[in-house]
């Protein structure tokens, strides 16, 4: 079996290790955020998610066997209990209305991120829309783990722990390598589709450093 996600993979990681060193994922590790930013970060990530998991229903849809569909509802399983419970209890300590965030516009660069994924799963093949999903898990589980070795104390008196303990521990590492592994079976179901599938991945990635900077910069709006 060829290993196309290394490839795939090896082709982003200079656009993660950009992220690395954005303002937010500094201020991220380093605990030093305003209140406002991440608030930006989870209120934006809700609507994400929100919309990351519809896309799964799209590619369970195009899986034509039972080993695919498990495997994204392992992948989703995980988001679900992990990350999402996460945000939900942020949401809920600082006040926020879950259903406000929930129906709401998200900015721009969320917009375009999640308008591409949605596309790529509904009208693209089932291994191109698994390509749109997985830079969300992959990357963060790289510039994550990342930071934490080259920095092991990063958690220690950081406000933000609960949320970087989801991208650090060792289940983590055996989920993207799962999830690595799965989107390698279908490229090598489909082949023909690797550079396609390269960018389409690429794309995404460069998608993941917007919305970086969009936590740090942008102001917190609830637009309908």
């Amino acid at each position: 079996m060829t290993n196309y996600m290394d490839k795939i993979i090896e082709d982003s990681i200079p656009i993660w290790e950009e992220c690395i060193k954005t303002p937010f994922v500094q201020g991220l590790i380093n605990g030093n955020l305003t209140d406002e930013q991440i608030t930006k970060y989870i209120v934006e990530d809700t609507r994400y998610l929100l919309n990351y998991a519809k896309c799964y229903a799209l590619l369970i849809a195009k899986c034509n066997t039972l080993d695919e569909i498990r495997s994204f509802y392992n992948i989703l399983a995980f988001v679900n209990e992990g990350e999402t419970s996460v945000r939900r209890d942020f949401i809920h300590k600082h006040g926020l209305d879950e259903e406000l965030i929930e129906t709401t516009i998200p900015d721009m660069e969320s917009q375009i991120y999640i308008d591409s994924m949605m596309n790529w799963c509904a009208n693209g093949s089932i291994v191109e829309g698994t390509m749109s999903i997985l830079p969300c898990m992959l990357s963060y589980g790289y510039i994550f783990n990342k930071c934490y070795k080259e920095n092991p104390k990063m958690l220690d008196n950081n406000p933000f722990k609960e949320i970087l303990n989801e991208y650090i521990s060792d289940d983590v590492e055996a989920y993207c390598k799962e999830w690595a592994d799965f989107g390698n079976m279908l490229m090598n179901k489909y082949p023909s589709s690797f550079e396609k599938c390269k960018e389409i991945f690429r794309f995404s990635s460069l998608r993941e450093k917007e919305f970086w900077h969009m936590s740090y910069n942008n102001k917190l709006e609830f637009r309908k």
